[in-house]
């Protein structure tokens, strides 16, 4: 099971992470998500607003990936995982209070991911998996 570091978790809090899908088609999607977060150290999350393509993929194939990249660094992670939405509980009440402060409609889902491979996309290492 990998474990995020310190600079791993500093970097999703602060940068912008983009979130990789596929449908069982193998068609790939990727988008934007202002909301992830870490959830524990081989856990992230992320709310889903729309509920179009990354959420419909997700429904049909759970694995994802999620990069984070800090430009300045020319450094930046690749999480591998699986997928589980939750649309009640705990989690699902955190991301619907994040976006109500945001004044952002309720999320269809809370996405949480079980980490299960981390990749360097750094220059000096690119594609390196670290765990």
């Amino acid at each position: 099971m990998p474990d995020l570091t310190g600079q791993m978790k500093e970097m999703i809090k602060k940068g912008q992470c983009l979130v990789a899908t596929a449908g069982t088609d193998g068609r790939p999607n990727i988008g934007p998500k202002g909301s992830v977060m870490v959830v524990d150290g081989s856990t992230l999350a992320f709310g889903e607003l729309v509920g179009r393509q990354t959420y419909l993929n997700l429904k049909e194939n759970p694995k994802v990936a999620i990069a984070v990249v800090d430009y300045q660094r020319m450094a930046g992670y690749r999480f591998v995982g699986t997928a589980y939405l939750e649309t009640g509980g705990p989690l699902y009440d955190k991301f619907a209070e994040l976006f109500e402060k945001m004044k952002l409609p309720r999320p269809v889902a809370a996405v949480r991911v079980a980490l299960e491979e981390i990749y360097d996309l750094s220059v000096k290492n690119p594609g390196k998996k670290i765990s």
